[in-house]
């Protein structure tokens, strides 16, 4: 059986601009009931009685739902009190304008010719009549009725017809509706027409004939819908409101409930083809960004992420770019982390320069999105252990003390705490954020955020050992996704997580289980940092249970497991994660039950962990006894180490220079730097320095390492041996030594044969 997730996956893969509904096995009544139904439908809304026929075929009603539904947001409170009658009459005359073979509108004109010679629109006409939708004009050239005379009888006289010939088109008419019933149900296109045709109905019954009455009707009818839970009427409402603003939050907030809606794509493209501002148009992008999100197509949400990013590039505002950037940023979190950390630095910088002390006054959404994007970064720090993030961390934190700070915002920030208080090791304080944002999501009913706080509770407690609290916060998320779309990201992370407290349990099969479906869902969607935890997390939990049993294949299965892993991670460039997954095998044999792996490093450690864990190793060599070959080798690999630490820092500090178009800013900075290398070189290296410099055109440089490396190990040089290594004769020789003393690169002691030239003190 296809899921609604799998449908939105396969039609997004084949570049359909609408989804499909989801299959399902359950069936609707038989052709013939249905066709029944509608004809005792029908003859009620022909006496007048539709109102008790829906009372007693509650069943059938039921089942018509999805067409009735749009018919009752669209009309709101204008049916009164019969407006199940009312909806179930506009739906029953909407479908019989489907017959009409031109497939025109149903308020389009039909033609005399149509009327009279064309035995294809017939059926339609016959039922149209026959059940009192409209009347028969009068044809007077053609056929003249009389005063009294039913539509049955005038279109037979009509048409020149008998009775059985009429009530032949009458029955195919009836069975052409009841055919037609069942595939309306899942087009968007079926939806609208509805909507429209009950607006028009809700228009007659109010007599809205102006057009502020009619916005403020379509105003109050959305914010029902709202708290109804129905945010397809409310779309509806808002479009024909004009309230583009209000149409793409709503969007947004309901992306869950609207991504499996036929209808959604058709109302966002009759928003689209509007004359929209240039912030509409954006937030428009990201708003169906936030929808293809949910139904795992990464490529389409790509796709609306930059072309809103364009939008604010071609408008140079740096408010618009900062957002789009931490949007892009949010999707590449789970595809190539390096990449998202770039996205976010540059939101942030770009949010910096909206809100800086230099600037013109913030606006509150400027401070809003400044928040939102540091607790995002430090998100992504918090997933590496990396200690920055509460840097990060407090500064949103400054932010968040002024006023008109968003509760979505607000609650992003608690969640960030408390994942990183979990990494911290203090698992209360981390529980108590979470709840925080918990509590803010229920408020907001973000159904989104609330599913991911789910999933983070459920991890929490599972560390906490409370795994009855942690299995029920997983099973609320893999419920929903049941049922509705739901984000791959949180469900695959839910999967994980439920697999961690299975295997804290020690139940390492069901664990593997979870593992496996994490992983299958997110290779399905392309999240590479999820396809390394799971195979990090796989090849732990089969490690582990060839600990217990000695079976071959699972040691077998968990070295695949941590291969693939390493691999992940080594074209994420997770230096951690990497060394972590190398050493798995090794360390996995012990007794580390209970043992929690993921703890904030130290902070330079997260900064150059390849670099400082060589230095770490190296002193761990120092601290044993050991030949002095050994001892110095372990010195030059810990200075080489600190040396390309310090080259990085310098070329991140060039890049920036070069990014922001700097120039000389830090020319005297980076001449103190130099200076500073300069005089931590050795003396040799300072000598031969100055050498190369002052004596380059005397001699060549294998004269002059060679010189050099007697003065070195000697102490001192005289004319015969500089002779000797130079190649030349002796009175050259002389020359040599007193041009260099005179240059301060010698100094000469003694006279005559005793004479020796050495370097100055």
């Amino acid at each position: 059986m296809e899921t609604a997730a799998d449908t939105s996956r396969r039609v997004a893969a084949s570049g359909a601009a609408a989804l499909e509904p989801p299959r399902t096995e359950r069936r609707g009544p038989a052709p013939a009931l249905v066709e029944a139904a509608l004809g005792s439908a029908l003859a009620a809304h022909r006496g007048g009685t539709l109102e008790v026929w829906l009372r007693r075929h509650r069943g059938l009603q039921r089942w018509a739902s999805p067409l009735l539904r749009p018919v009752v947001g669209a009309m709101g409170d204008a049916g009164g009190e019969g407006s199940a009658a009312a909806s179930a009459a506009v739906l029953l005359r909407w479908l019989i304008t489907e017959l009409r073979p031109d497939r025109q509108d149903a308020g389009a004109e039909i033609d005399r010719q149509a009327w009279l010679d064309r035995t294809s629109w017939r059926p339609m006409l016959a039922v149209w009549c026959h059940f009192g939708f409209g009347a028969v004009p009068d044809f007077r050239d053609r056929y003249r009725r009389r005063a009294d005379e039913s539509s049955a009888d005038n279109l037979c006289g009509l048409w020149s017809v008998g009775p059985s010939t009429f009530y032949r088109y009458l029955d195919k008419g009836r069975q052409a509706l009841a055919q037609r019933i069942v595939p309306a149900q899942h087009e968007g296109s079926a939806s609208l027409a509805l909507r429209a045709l009950a607006t028009q109905e809700a228009y007659r019954r109010l007599k809205l004939v102006d057009e502020t009455a009619s916005v403020e009707w379509h105003r109050q009818q959305a914010g029902g819908a709202a708290e109804r839970r129905d945010p397809r009427t409310a779309l509806w409402h808002l479009l024909l409101a004009g309230d583009a603003a209000e149409f793409i939050r709503t969007l947004r907030r309901a992306c869950i409930e609207l991504a499996p809606e036929v209808e959604t794509d058709l109302l966002v493209d009759r928003l689209a083809a509007q004359p929209l501002p240039t912030r509409h148009r954006f937030d428009l992008c990201l708003a169906q960004a936030a929808l293809w999100r949910t139904r795992d197509a990464d490529v389409r949400e790509r796709e609306c992420l930059e072309q809103g990013l364009r939008i604010a590039s071609a408008a140079a505002d740096a408010l618009l770019l900062g957002i789009g950037y931490g949007a892009l940023g949010k999707f590449y979190e789970a595809r190539d982390i390096d990449r998202a950390l770039a996205c976010y630095e540059d939101s942030a910088d770009l949010l910096r320069q909206v809100t800086a002390p230099s600037a013109s006054a913030p606006s509150p959404e400027a401070v809003d999105e400044s928040i939102r994007t540091l607790a995002r970064l430090a998100w992504l720090h918090v997933q590496r252990n990396d200690p920055r993030a509460r840097t990060l961390l407090d500064k949103a934190q400054q932010l968040r003390a002024q006023p008109d700070v968003p509760l979505e915002t607000m609650a992003l920030l608690e969640q960030v705490w408390g994942e990183y208080w979990r990494r911290a090791g203090d698992l209360k304080l981390a529980l108590q954020h979470k709840h925080r944002a918990l509590n803010l999501y229920e408020r907001l009913a973000d159904q989104p955020m609330l599913l991911s706080t789910y999933n983070n509770l459920s991890l929490l407690y599972g560390e906490a050992k409370d795994f009855a609290r942690a299995a029920d916060y997983a099973g609320q998320v893999l419920a929903m996704a049941e049922r509705m779309p739901v984000d791959p990201y949180i469900v695959t992370g839910t999967h994980l997580n439920l697999g961690a407290n299975l295997f804290w349990q020690g139940r390492y099969g069901e664990a593997i289980e979870q593992y496996r479906l994490g992983l299958r869902k997110s290779e399905l969607a392309g999240m590479r940092v999820h396809i390394g935890r799971a195979h990090y997390n796989l090849a732990e939990a089969y490690y582990k249970r060839f600990q217990i049993d000695a079976d071959a294949d699972d040691e077998r299965q968990g070295d695949q497991h941590a291969a693939a892993a390493h691999k992940v991670w080594a074209s994420e460039n997770d230096s951690a994660a990497r060394d972590a997954t190398l050493n798995l095998k090794n360390e996995i044999l012990g007794a580390r039950d209970g043992v929690v792996y993921d703890r904030l490093l130290p902070e330079e450690f997260a900064a150059h962990f390849t670099d400082l864990a060589n230095v770490q190793r190296e002193r761990s060599v120092l601290a044993l006894p050991a030949a002095p070959e050994v001892h110095v080798r372990a010195h030059l690999a810990i200075a080489k180490a600190y040396l390309a630490i310090s080259a990085k820092e310098r070329e991140a500090a060039l890049a920036l220079i070069h990014k922001h178009g700097l120039g000389e800013s830090f020319a005297s900075e980076f001449d103190d730097l130099r200076s500073t290398f300069d005089r931590e070189l050795t003396r040799e290296q300072q000598v031969a320095a100055l050498w190369q410099k002052a004596a380059g055109e005397l001699l060549q440089e294998e004269r002059r390492i060679a010189v050099l490396e007697h003065l070195f190990r000697d102490g001192s040089i005289q004319k015969s041996v500089y002779a000797r290594l130079c190649g030349l004769g002796l009175a050259t020789a002389s020359k040599h030594l007193v041009t260099l003393a005179e240059r301060g690169l010698l100094t000469q002691t003694g006279k005559g044969p005793s004479t020796r030239y050495t370097l100055p003190a």
